[in-house]
């Protein structure tokens, strides 16, 4: 950044540089050296950037750097009364082409400013920038997406996609695009009814669920390894002792040097779980300070502030990723909640028989009619599929 751009510059003018606006969201050690070195060498400066910086306070805030559009809107609509009223007497056409320009810059920045960082990956750790980004409905989307940048998505329509990072390039299905085009920070949403694999830059590799959504930088770190989950992955790490592999989920983070393991962790639902395959992982649950070590075999579960580790035939967990669904004792109210992700098909379940608990092995190669006679088979429900292709499950009556 140079200094000399911003001499005649306003308080209109701050507020839609997306410096100034880095500045204010993340008041870094550098910007503020180089704003301070910018109002040292032009003073005349000063009262601008108070003036922005009232203005900008006064009408941004955040709760956990999470912000909805229409809180955005919000903002953006109170900001622009507030310079309308302090330039009302200046010429009134100028003004309106201004804060149009100050909202659309805003509401731009806020919206997509973990994509604008240098490939060194500075700003924003891995979690403030996957539970920034807007919420959207890609999970029922009929295409898995892969967001290599704002502008950069490449859509796969394929029912299991697969996702390699190379040296050079990105290989997305039949998909080949150059890193240079990506920006450090990629996400993966993988839709209701689809399933992906990824292959990050390291060699470890994740098989991906249904209805996830996994957020990872295009090359790791020097000195770590971290990942973002929303659903449900497993994944085999490669070993690398100086570098630990990270799991970060709304509710806990997970520590490995090199294992197989499966971690579910959807943010819609109230258990999140971890199953261990080989090796050994730590598990830092949100909720208190104490750490926990699984070995092969076990499982941990998380509800509510609370948690339990048993062991368990760890294989069992990850036959999802060859098509298979074993349970046992489980509630049908979680079989249907399964199903509904991994074919992207609506059930409506009677609450009455939700809890109804069953046992068996399901193959999710064969299509929904199938599946719902064998349960209704081993439970005592009745099951239709209605015209737009959603299931409703009834008691027997």
């Amino acid at each position: 950044m140079q200094t000399d751009k911003y001499k005649n510059y306003t308080a209109t003018d701050f507020l839609k540089d997306k410096d100034f606006l880095r500045w204010q969201l993340f008041y870094g050690e550098e910007d503020m050296l180089f704003w301070n070195d910018a109002v040292e060498k032009y003073p005349i400066l000063r009262l601008a950037i108070e003036e922005a910086i009232v203005l900008y306070k006064d009408n941004i805030r955040f709760n956990d750097f999470r912000m909805s559009y229409p809180e955005i809107s919000e903002c953006l609509i109170s900001l622009q009364n507030q310079i309308r009223h302090k330039k009302k007497r200046r010429n009134s056409k100028r003004i309106v082409l201004g804060f149009s320009a100050i909202a659309a810059s805003i509401a731009i920045f806020i919206i997509s400013w973990p994509f604008i960082f240098n490939k060194d990956n500075s700003g924003p750790d891995i979690a403030t920038f996957a539970q920034t980004l807007p919420d959207s409905n890609d999970l029922y989307s009929s295409d898995t997406k892969l967001i290599l940048s704002e502008n950069n998505t490449v859509v796969l329509n394929n029912t299991e996609s697969s996702i390699q990072y190379g040296e050079e390039a990105i290989k997305a299905d039949d998909n080949l695009i150059l890193k240079e085009e990506s920006s450090p920070y990629n996400q993966l949403i993988t839709p209701y009814g689809k399933r992906s694999t990824v292959t990050f830059s390291d060699g470890t590799k994740a098989w991906v669920n249904a209805g996830s959504k996994l957020t990872y930088p295009a090359e790791f770190a020097k000195e770590k390894r971290e990942i973002y989950v929303d659903g449900e992955i497993y994944i085999e790490v490669s070993e690398d002792k100086k570098r630990p592999f990270i799991i970060k989920t709304r509710q806990m983070d997970i520590n490995v040097l090199g294992t197989k393991f499966n971690v579910s962790a959807y943010e819609a639902d109230k258990t999140n779980s971890v199953v261990l395959l080989s090796g050994s992982v730590s598990i830092s649950p949100r909720t208190h300070n104490k750490n926990i070590i699984l070995k092969p075999d076990q499982m941990y579960s998380g509800l509510e502030g609370s948690h339990s580790v048993e062991n368990v035939d760890a294989s069992i967990h990850i036959l999802w990723t060859q098509g298979l669904y074993q349970f046992e004792s489980e509630k049908l109210g979680n079989i249907i909640t399964r199903l509904e992700r991994y074919y992207g098909i609506q059930i409506e379940c009677d609450p009455a028989i939700a809890g109804l608990k069953c046992s068996g092995k399901l193959d999710l190669k064969d299509d929904m009619n199938k599946l719902m006679e064998e349960l209704s088979r081993a439970l005592p429900i009745t099951y239709r599929q209605n015209t737009d292709g959603s299931y409703t499950i009834h008691a027997v009556s």
